[in-house]
C-alpha cells in the first residue's frame, strides 16, 4: 500500500500541515503503507524554489522520513515526484482522453462563467457553453466532459459520501489557456503513475473526490481509498492556510520551538489530544490511529 504527502510550493508549512503529516505517517504506520513525498508545483504562478528547500528541511527536522519521492538528500534526483518536471506524462494522459472524445477547448473566461452563477453556489459550475464548438485545445482552456452520474464512495473517516460533480463543478479544467496544468488533473495522473492506493488529505479537498474518481474510472485505473481528516482553524474560525498567512513552522522554529512542542501543539489543536505539552513523533503518530 502506498500513500503520499504532497505539499504545494505556494508557501511555507504551518501547523495544519503538521497535523496532516501526523495523519499521513500515523495511518501509513498502522496499515504498513509506504509514504511518498511529492512536490505539487503545478501552479507556476505562485510556486517559489525557496519554498521547496524549506518544506523538505521542515519535514526532516520534524522527524518525518518519506519512503519514496523527494527528500533533502535526493531533491535533485527525484524529478519524477515534482509536477513541474512531468509535463510529458500529463500530455500523454491528455492525449488519451482526447482520443476518447472526453475533452474539449473552451474560450470562456472565469469572469464570464462567474456571471452565470447563483449567489448560493459553493464553487463555479461550468455549464458546457463550448462543449460543441470544436475549438482547438491549444490556446484555450481544456475541459473534461464530466459524466452526469452520482458518485458514491466510502470514505475511511467520514463513511458513505454522495457527490454529483456535474452539478458541483460541471466540465472542469485540466489545463488552462496558458498551458498550466490543474490540481485535479495532476493529482489523478500522479496517483496513477506512482501507484498511490490510499489518499489521506484534509476535509477541504473532499468536494474534489467525486470528480477525481470519475477521471480514474474513464482512464480505466484503480480508484484509491480515501481518508479525509479534520482541519485546523484559527480564532476567527478560518482554516489555517498559506493564503491567510498562517504562522509558518520556520517562524516557530526560529522563535525557539522544538519539534516535540510543535507536534504537541498541532495534535492538541487538531483534537487528537487534550494535553498541550510536547510529544515525540511516535506518540504523535499513535494519536492518528
Amino acid at each position: 500500500m502506498i500513500t503520499r504527502f504532497a505539499p504545494s510550493l505556494t508557501g511555507y508549512l504551518h501547523l495544519g500541515h503538521v497535523l496532516h503529516m501526523i495523519y499521513v505517517w500515523g495511518i501509513a504506520h498502522t496499515k504498513g503503507a509506504k509514504v511518498i513525498c511529492r512536490i505539487e508545483d503545478h501552479d507556476q504562478g505562485r510556486a517559489r524554489p525557496e519554498y521547496e528547500s524549506a518544506i523538505l528541511d521542515t519535514i526532516e527536522w520534524l522527524g518525518f522520513t518519506p519512503d519514496l519521492g523527494i527528500s533533502v538528500e535526493q531533491a535533485e534526483a527525484a524529478s519524477a515526484y515534482r509536477q513541474s518536471d512531468c509535463a510529458e506524462h500529463y500530455t500523454e494522459v491528455l492525449n488519451r482522453l482526447n482520443q476518447q472524445g472526453l475533452i474539449y477547448g473552451c474560450e470562456c473566461s472565469r469572469r464570464e462563467i462567474a456571471e452565470t452563477q447563483s449567489d448560493r453556489a459553493d464553487e463555479l459550475c461550468y455549464s458546457g457553453t463550448c462543449s460543441e464548438k470544436d475549438l482547438p485545445l491549444e490556446g484555450n482552456t481544456v475541459r473534461f466532459r464530466i459524466p452526469s452520474d452520482e458518485v458514491i464512495f466510502q470514505d475511511l473517516k467520514l463513511g458513505e459520501c454522495h457527490q454529483t460533480p456535474a452539478e458541483q463543478c460541471g466540465d472542469f479544467s485540466l489545463r488552462d489557456r496558458t498551458g498550466q496544468w490543474t490540481y485535479q488533473f495532476c493529482c489523478v495522473c500522479d496517483d496513477i503513475r506512482q501507484n498511490v492506493d490510499l489518499v489521506i488529505r484534509g476535509e477541504d479537498i473532499l468536494s474534489s473526490t467525486g470528480r477525481q474518481i470519475q477521471l480514474f474510472q474513464l482512464l480505466e485505473c484503480t480508484i484509491p481509498q480515501f481518508y479525509h481528516h479534520p482541519l485546523l482553524y484559527d480564532k476567527q474560525g478560518q482554516k489555517l492556510s498559506k493564503r491567510q498567512h498562517a504562522e509558518s513552522i520556520s517562524q516557530l522554529r526560529e522563535a525557539g520551538a522544538t519539534p516535540e512542542e510543535i507536534l504537541g501543539k498541532a495534535a492538541t489543536l487538531g483534537g487528537l489530544t487534550e494535553d498541550f505539552g510536547p510529544i515525540n513523533k511516535n506518540e504523535a503518530l499513535s494519536l492518528a490511529i
